[in-house]
């Protein structure tokens, strides 16, 4: 309780040091129209506060730093300025010397007998100080060489550099007492959701409990440094028989919840070859490369890399990217890798009603709880800057669209959404001519045929061709079936007990799965597409007929 109500006047004391208390309550219940590139008056001025809070979070350390970066990825309910601000982020601060850290050692052992009284008895500072030191040593000592200066020192973890049976190694370890700070902020932000849901205004679509949870879930992940071994391992498995991909090896030996010694990767990072005196066409390598193992970790792996920007991805000498920093990743299942791929599809083919239909399986809702003409409009206008937009990068919100209709997007499609903007972002520094599409094409090509679904083989030639109008009328003709077949389920249910509505919907019924069954033949039968076309001439006429007798 003690070191809580201490933790308590640290938080007050950071925010009234910037003021934020005032400025955020008058900046998110302004509503005013925001430029693109946030230059307006008001989105100047939103950008000072956006600013101090972003130094309030880097000043209070892990738990809100992550607030931060889990804000960056949420347009639907953060002011745009804000959502720029906080994905500056740095988790840079002040290193610990070494000693210090040596509550974190736990791969050194050093051995002392102490008496029950002994152990009980509380320590000088000089005694504490020797203990550490010792510590320290026996830490170095297991390394040929080891510098106790830190390379890269964050609020989560500092990282050295070291040299371990003859092979330069980096070596991650955990600041000590982490934990306890970590659950101590858990704790205090629990306390603030009554505030954050009646004074800040949040609430309704905003699930503030699922909000917690991942940031909860974010930092149990990463103060264990065992899990992002894992990660890498599992990354440098996927990854083995890609020749110009590589991820740093793992010394499982010299690994613990607290240290993480891994392959040491020479390299310059992508965010520094930007400006570097680079030939125009190695950089455009780098994004077919950076592009294509994307693809793959999403669409073919299910596993991705969360937080790909510029200084997590080296260019080594041989012309090679290497990932690096798995602390954050992600996974998606085979139903919405399948969702999206569909999804993106309507999208990048200008199919109106397709990507309404995908986006609608996505957020697992149903076109009758939501008003389906103004979702279709909004989506008709998302294609169209997604294939017509004058800039290079195109920021296709789908947050805010899932917001505006109440479709609740899973967190996994937010977290790779924000990541690809991240890569699509990098590439277009390296090369204002980048197209994702282009470079997309094979890769979700060999998604279809790996997710192995029916209708697999047809999508992979559709891939690799222009859409046609034809089949373009008839998919949507297709769906315009699927719904009318809806609406005769419900009209059954409700008219049961009437025998000759039950007739009815036989014929109807009938006749959609003639149509469906045809239609699909026309489009995927090859030398058999005339059995296609001869079932939809043969259903129209049916239906002719029936309309001429009055059934």
């Amino acid at each position: 309780m003690l070191e809580k109500t201490k933790r308590y006047l640290e938080v007050t004391r950071v925010f009234l040091k910037y003021n934020l208390i005032p400025e955020l309550y008058r900046d998110l219940h302004t509503n005013y129209i925001s430029n693109p590139d946030c230059a307006c008056a008001f989105d100047l001025e939103i950008r000072n506060t956006a600013v101090k809070l972003r130094q309030a979070f880097e000043e209070l350390g892990p738990t809100f730093i992550k607030i931060g970066q889990t804000m960056s990825k949420r347009p639907d309910l953060v002011p745009q300025p804000y959502v720029i601000e906080m994905a500056n982020l740095q988790d840079k601060v002040k290193p610990l010397p070494f000693e210090e850290m040596a509550e974190s050692l736990d791969l050194a052992c050093v051995c002392e007998y102490q008496t029950l009284a002994e152990r009980n008895r509380k320590k000088t500072e000089e005694e504490l100080k020797a203990s550490r030191e010792r510590k320290a040593k026996a830490f170095i000592e297991i390394f040929d060489s080891f510098d106790p200066e830190p390379i890269a020192s964050g609020s989560i973890a500092q990282v050295y550099k070291g040299i371990l049976k003859g092979k330069p190694v980096a070596v991650k370890i955990l600041r000590p007492n982490l934990i306890d700070i970590i659950n101590i902020d858990l704790s205090i932000l629990d306390d603030f959701k009554p505030v954050m849901r009646k004074v800040l205004g949040l609430g309704g679509n905003f699930d503030i409990d699922a909000f917690l949870l991942e940031i909860r879930e974010m930092l149990t992940r990463e103060v264990d440094l065992r899990t992002e071994a894992i990660n890498m391992r599992r990354f440098e498995d996927n990854f083995k028989n890609v020749k110009n991909v590589s991820v740093p090896k793992v010394y499982p030996d010299y690994c613990s919840a607290n240290v993480l010694t891994m392959e040491y990767i020479h390299g310059t990072q992508i965010k520094d070859i930007i400006n570097m005196p680079v030939p125009q066409s190695k950089k455009s390598e780098y994004t077919r490369t950076i592009t294509r193992s994307y693809l793959k970790q999403v669409y073919i792996d299910g596993f991705y890399h969360a937080d790909p920007h510029g200084g997590n991805m080296l260019v080594q000498e041989n012309d090679t990217i290497a990932f690096i920093d798995f602390g954050a990743v992600g996974s998606i299942d085979k139903e919405l890798q399948k969702h999206m791929l569909e999804f993106y599809y309507a999208i990048h083919n200008r199919d109106v009603e397709g990507a309404t239909q995908g986006f609608l399986k996505i957020g697992g809702a149903n076109a009758r709880d939501v008003d389906i003409r103004r979702l279709r409009k909004d989506m008709d206008s998302l294609i169209a800057n997604q294939n017509y937009g004058l800039e290079g990068r195109q920021s296709d919100n789908y947050a805010k669209l899932g917001l505006k209709y109440n479709i609740r997007l899973p967190g996994e499609f937010s977290t790779l959404q924000r990541a690809i903007l991240l890569i699509e972002g990098v590439c277009l520094e390296l090369d204002p001519r980048y197209n994702i599409k282009t470079i997309a094409i094979p890769v979700l090509m060999e998604a279809y045929k790996k997710l192995n679904e029916p209708k697999g083989h047809a999508i992979h030639i559709e891939f690799s061709t222009e859409p046609v109008d034809e089949k373009a009328e008839i998919r949507a003709t297709i769906r315009e079936v699927a719904d009318k077949l809806e609406e005769m389920g419900d009209r059954f249910l409700s008219l049961k007990q009437e025998e000759s509505r039950k007739t009815v919907f036989s014929k109807e019924l009938y006749l959609a799965v003639l149509l469906i069954i045809s239609a699909y033949i026309l489009l995927n039968g090859g030398t058999f597409s005339w059995v296609g076309l001869a079932g939809i001439g043969a259903s129209i006429l049916i239906v002719l007929v029936a309309t001429i007798r009055g059934d």
